[in-house]
């Protein structure tokens, strides 16, 4: 594997290795390696379940370390950065304040949606999965219509609300959400499971 070579021949990476505990972050560089932190303790992955903040954590371990910052000040940058509104406006905001969880992220391409649909996926919930679906109306068509497949085919979500974007940026009032809601049909998702907010 293309990485193992890289490590052998004293290359730097950041590596994700599975342990007793979950996943460990662990930095390789001239034949050393060092443990940096369990996934489950860096609060912008959900407990490790949202894997591209995974992925965006090894990526922002990686360069830090390449870059010269301690591995100590690595490790409590990981362990206090959240997806609080606060810090990342829109980004994976989760709301536990009422009696159910709220996720908010502007997902506003295929890759985004498939994140969240795999973060949903691995959290465990005891009610309904309840989906609020927008776009901006400058995505290209056939992107609007990946978001809802994506979220159609998944299969995880008991209703699904299409509520378009403030901005209308060039489209109609109700076009954005007709594509989707059509993409969504095609998909496969029941027709009675789907509500649109003007």
């Amino acid at each position: 594997d293309l990485v193992r070579r890289h490590i052998r021949a004293g290359g730097m990476a950041a590596v994700l290795e599975e342990g007793i505990n979950g996943h460990m972050i662990t930095l390789y560089d001239q034949g050393s390696h060092v443990p940096l932190l369990w996934t489950h303790l860096i609060p912008a992955t959900i407990e490790g379940k949202a894997l591209h903040n995974v992925q965006n954590a090894l990526a922002a371990a990686l360069m830090a370390y390449a870059m010269g910052v301690k591995v100590d000040n690595i490790r409590q940058a990981l362990r206090t950065f959240d997806t609080s509104y606060f810090q990342v406006p829109g980004r994976l905001n989760v709301y536990d304040e009422l009696p159910f969880k709220v996720i908010l992220d502007y997902g506003h391409n295929p890759a985004a949606v498939r994140a969240m649909v795999d973060l949903t996926r691995r959290l465990d919930v005891a009610g309904r999965r309840l989906c609020v679906l927008s776009a901006p109306g400058d995505r290209r068509n056939e992107d609007l219509v990946e978001m809802a497949k994506i979220i159609g085919e998944a299969k995880l979500f008991a209703h699904i609300y299409l509520k378009r974007d403030d901005d209308l940026r060039g489209r109609g009032p109700t076009e954005v959400p007709e594509i989707m809601r059509a993409a969504l049909l095609a998909a496969g998702h029941h027709e009675e499971r789907i509500t649109t907010i003007p």
